[in-house]
């Protein structure tokens, strides 16, 4: 080992137990950021485990790769502390490994939950929240309503020549039985509330994913000529093919038009302009005497003004959520807030003005909410969770 690698330990060291001065914390992120040391970083981060809980099996690559990630990103950020946009590619990775970087003031936990009263990177909350899961409500054509997390697997109910049968945990299918052209046609809806998202395999075999806060309405049997629905909120869908009848979906004033294809819809009203995004296919957008088709990975956004806009963009942005996780690129504090209210089923209360941040990077759905308001503490943002609801001081 020669004088700069003992003294990156020493430094690390130091900094890792929180005994670092400011002079010794700027001279270890300079060795940081000159790019050298990474496999030294994640020796002594593993060394370091070891010491903390004495199991090197738990100790994965992903495990080490955040940590050194977030280690990197710090010392990126007091390189260039005017930068606005905060980066978090390492969040995802927050509930795998039981370990507190008091240095970095970032934290690690185990378990998928904490316990009343817990305290963790300066957070304290009276009760943490668990994320969002399978919950939906089915409300058939005579207004009775089924709550389908309380029900077992098989059948739910009978619609017209439609079959309902709950195939497994957050799949609710529809077989549609006979001649759909005879018998009667039921409209049915499938809502799910904050905290909740469902997934229905619609009378065609089209496949339609629900986000939280959202609802998709549609008949029991599609019609000889069209496949209509129309939903609220956002959903994510793969059509079935059927070059006979194009398959059309409303929401607010416009609507999609397509034959077989995959492609996403956020349509909430907080969030000002839907957006839909292609992943394959085609598709065509109408509103309001406008129109656009979109070719995979671009987006379609409806102003308020009735104008559509279409760009490429990053698909995985769109569909992230679909995938069990929370995707921002240049975030505003407003609309992280408004995905954690709709996924956590809590409030946000501003107490003053609304912190100017951009955050960019992905995050577990899966985490407990108290997780991700410490990693936000980290990143400059003072909020805390208290009883239901996510408090921003600024």
């Amino acid at each position: 080992m020669d004088n700069t690698e003992r003294r990156l330990h020493d430094l690390f060291d130091r900094y890792y137990h929180g005994n670092a001065t400011e002079d010794e914390t700027q001279e270890l992120m300079d060795l940081v950021r000159a790019g050298r040391y990474d496999a030294l970083l994640e020796q002594y981060l593993k060394t370091n485990w070891l010491e903390q809980t004495g199991n090197e099996t738990l100790f994965t690559e992903e495990k080490s790769n955040a940590m050194l990630s977030a280690i990197l990103d710090a010392a990126s950020q007091q390189a260039a502390p005017e930068k606005k946009v905060v980066r978090l590619n390492w969040l995802r990775y927050a509930a795998a490994a039981m370990l507190v970087l008091t240095g970095l003031g970032i934290w690690y936990n185990a378990k998928n939950s904490l316990k009343d009263s817990d305290s963790v990177a300066g957070v304290t909350h009276t009760a943490d929240v668990k994320p969002g899961g399978n919950k939906a409500l089915l409300t058939l054509s005579d207004g009775s309503a089924i709550a389908l997390d309380q029900v077992e697997s098989g059948f739910v109910a009978r619609q017209g020549n439609a079959e309902i049968r709950k195939a497994q945990e957050g799949i609710l299918v529809y077989n549609a039985k006979a001649d759909e052209r005879t018998g009667t046609i039921s409209m049915n809806t499938l809502s799910t509330p904050k905290g909740g998202q469902y997934q229905v395999r619609l009378p065609d075999g089209s496949k339609v994913w629900l986000n939280a806060s959202s609802s998709i309405r549609f008949p029991s049997a599609f019609a000889a000529s069209e496949r209509k629905v129309e939903i609220t909120g956002e959903a994510y869908f793969e059509v079935a093919k059927d070059k006979r009848k194009p398959f059309i979906v409303k929401f607010n004033q416009s609507e999609v038009l397509v034959l077989g294809t995959s492609f996403n819809i956020m349509a909430y009203p907080e969030e000002g302009a839907s957006k839909t995004t292609l992943v394959e296919g085609s598709v065509d957008i109408k509103n309001v005497g406008q129109n656009a088709r979109l070719k995979p990975g671009q987006q379609a956004a409806i102003l308020v003004t009735g104008q559509i806009k279409t760009k490429y963009t990053p698909v995985e942005e769109a569909v992230a959520w679909k995938n069990g996780e929370f995707y921002f690129q240049d975030a505003s504090v407003e609309e992280v807030m408004r995905q954690l209210s709709r996924w956590y089923d809590v409030r946000i209360n501003y107490n003053g003005k609304i912190p100017l941040k951009q955050f960019t990077g992905r995050v577990s759905r899966q985490v407990s909410l108290s997780e991700i308001v410490g990693m936000l503490r980290y990143a400059g943002v003072n909020c805390k969770l208290d009883n239901k609801q996510i408090i921003i001081d600024q």
